[in-house]
């Protein structure tokens, strides 16, 4: 038993200062654990707050260039906006003085339509037919009456008869026949001559009929008068 004793009182004084020893060391082997953690999540937490620190004035710097050049194309655009309307505006007030002017220019160039006389003559009218002996349906000034259109469309008298007459009146001559058998106030267009037509001959003018019984029928008109409107075209 004794013995027995003494091991065991050895066992406790070998065994209780091992662990009041050891503790001690792993206490502190935490706390140093601890610590180092602590200050990892202190640098952790210090480098994030320099990063958003940084991070955030280059963002308003950013934004702020942004707004900046925003604003000096808003400048350069708003003078090219309000030449815009400046030159619409000119536009408006210069196209009604173009048409203006272009009125006048229309109403200067129309031709006066007269009827004035130029020169009258009283003599005698015959009359011939578009299918008569000797005719190939053309006129001396080259149009065709054979399909028995005796009419001609001046732009200034209209739907007007066709004469024969003497060379001194150039194709396209207006002339007014009154006083004749056919009829009073002719308005006719000299297109073709004749060899019995002319002022020193038979007849002073020959009227075209669409044939010559139409013409035999009228026969000759006497003291007809004829006013000279145009001469030529």
């Amino acid at each position: 038993m004794k013995y027995f004793i003494y091991v065991l009182n050895c066992l406790l004084v070998v065994l209780i200062p091992t662990t009041f020893i050891l503790k001690p060391t792993d206490y502190k082997n935490e706390n140093n654990i601890i610590k180092t953690e602590v200050k990892v999540k202190k640098l952790q937490s210090g480098l994030l707050v320099k990063e958003t620190k940084t991070e955030e004035p280059k963002k308003e710097k950013q934004n702020s260039k942004v707004e900046e050049k925003e604003a000096i194309k808003e400048e350069k655009e708003t003078p090219t906006i309000e030449k815009e309307i400046k030159e619409e505006k000119e536009v408006k007030k210069e196209q009604p003085i173009k048409v203006e002017k272009e009125q006048k220019k229309v109403t200067t160039q129309q031709p006066k339509v007269t009827t004035d006389v130029l020169e009258t003559r009283i003599g005698k009218m015959s009359g011939y037919g578009a299918n008569c002996k000797g005719c190939s349906g053309y006129l001396a000034s080259g149009k065709y009456v054979g399909d028995g259109d005796i009419y001609y469309n001046d732009s200034k008298y209209g739907r007007i008869r066709i004469v024969a007459g003497d060379k001194i009146y150039k194709f396209g001559t207006i002339v007014r026949i009154k006083n004749s058998r056919a009829g009073d106030n002719i308005i006719a267009i000299v297109l073709d001559r004749g060899g019995s037509i002319g002022l020193d001959k038979k007849f002073m003018f020959d009227l075209l009929y669409k044939t010559e019984n139409d013409a035999l029928k009228d026969e000759v008109s006497y003291n007809t008068t004829f006013e000279i409107l145009r001469y030529g075209y």
